[in-house]
């Protein structure tokens, strides 16, 4: 990765981005500015800072475009909890394109259940842009719309909010997540789909690289013009709802996602290859997960690293899901459980479940939830949207006991391997 001198941006940048001709950098952009605190002043500052690195908002809008801004809102909570796309950092990005003269608008489909508006509400979108000219709309009804190259389908449903679009500012938060360890601009359109979809979604791509590609899919046919990380304050530990705040101090920026979550890797001292995400968009060209071929404008990387960052190093498991090999592969993955001090029986993590017949029950709101893990397809929903941190994600005993397993099988056939009589 190479870090340019700001004085060396603008004509980089406008050589490839505003030449008259269609030409196409042929290294990533992903512009890094430094922002320690949520303070309105802070964030507009570097918001503006960001978006003139990457060629100024006349490069991402033009006059009367429908501009949709995209944040995270998952389930809808207080910001302080670090658990959606920060009111400021939309906010700031809405300012920002102001000057653009287009219609702007921003939504988000909450995982699970309908009600897009209700979370924008709790999220404090709202009140927060009640002075700005952008409208809030729903992301609960879908169309289904032909996506010939799709790799994990020919057919996609998408919210008829983000369909009507012209362009799309694709705004996630930085966070570890149990299936995919970290979610950034790829995972994040995924609510473009209308809340009760994601679960037959997950339901017919229980694999989780099959469900990579199915994101990679939706990323490329939405094709946002921009994506903006708010990763000012990300989430460790058990995300992306239940993990803890951690201070990162900075907003990312560029039109290449793949580089934007690449790069978010690093600044938590992640390797990239452990997020199927980051391989299942590279494949499709939607962007290069190549350290050595993306520029950092702005800020030093180096600097913003936190090698204290809490998650989970090591790639996801791809193993049957059916049959003999898909009961031993339950055997060995990580496993959702409920601790039952937390649990406040909302039922939220029955809902959330996208298999028939379900892998939870709950009889009754009186009583905690039950897992029947011979259903389990290991997607986390239930832990995604677990409002009271009460679902973490636990290794089993036979996983815990794989790698010494392997080792001593390994021992064993070496020790096999030099009794075995040689040829004559």
């Amino acid at each position: 990765m190479r870090f340019i001198a700001p004085s060396m941006k603008r004509f980089l940048f406008s050589e490839a981005m505003m030449s008259s001709e269609s030409v196409t950098p042929s290294r990533a952009i992903v512009a890094l500015i430094r922002c320690p605190t949520y303070e309105r002043t802070t964030v507009d500052r570097a918001m503006r800072r960001g978006i003139e690195l990457l060629g100024g908002c006349g490069t991402f809008a033009r006059p009367g475009e429908r501009i949709l801004f995209k944040p995270n809102v998952l389930w809808g909570t207080d910001p302080a909890r670090c658990i959606v796309t920060h009111p400021e950092v939309l906010r700031a990005a809405v300012a920002a394109f102001i000057s653009t003269g287009s219609v702007m608008q921003y939504g988000d489909s909450p995982a699970g259940l309908p009600g897009a508006t209700r979370g924008i509400r709790r999220c404090g979108y709202q009140r927060t842009l009640q002075s700005m000219p952008a409208a809030a709309v729903s992301f609960d009804k879908g169309a289904e719309v032909d996506f010939a190259n799709g790799s994990a389908g020919r057919r996609l449903r998408i919210a008829r909010a983000a369909l009507a679009a012209d362009g799309i500012v694709n705004l996630p938060k930085l966070k570890t997540h149990g299936l995919f360890r970290m979610t950034g601009a790829i995972k994040n359109l995924f609510g473009c789909v209308p809340g009760m979809t994601k679960g037959q979604y997950h339901a017919r791509f229980p694999d989780v690289y099959d469900f990579a590609a199915l994101l990679a899919d939706i990323a490329a046919f939405l094709s946002p013009r921009l994506h903006i990380m708010d990763a000012v304050e990300a989430m460790e530990g058990n995300g992306p709802q239940s993990g803890t705040p951690k201070r990162l101090g900075a907003l990312l920026l560029s039109t290449d996602p793949v580089a934007l979550d690449t790069v978010a890797c690093r600044m938590i001292n992640l390797d990239p290859d452990c997020v199927p995400t980051i391989a299942a968009a590279e494949r499709r060209g939607l962007g290069t997960a190549a350290f050595d071929a993306i520029d950092c404008f702005g800020d030093t990387l180096d600097a913003l690293i936190d090698r204290t960052f809490q998650a989970v190093r090591s790639p996801p498991s791809r193993l049957p899901q059916n049959g003999v090999l898909g009961g031993i592969r339950r055997l060995f993955l990580p496993r959702p459980v409920i601790r039952r001090s937390q649990c406040t029986r909302c039922g939220r993590c029955v809902s959330a479940c996208p298999v028939k017949p379900q892998a939870l029950r709950q009889p009754d709101r009186e009583r905690i939830p039950v897992y029947n893990y011979a259903r389990c397809i290991r997607c986390y929903c239930c832990q995604e949207v677990c409002p009271s941190k009460a679902i973490v994600i636990r290794r089993t005993i036979a996983g815990l006991l794989l790698p010494f397993m392997s080792y001593i099988s390994l021992l064993v056939a070496r020790r096999n391997s030099r009794l075995r009589p040689g040829p004559e």
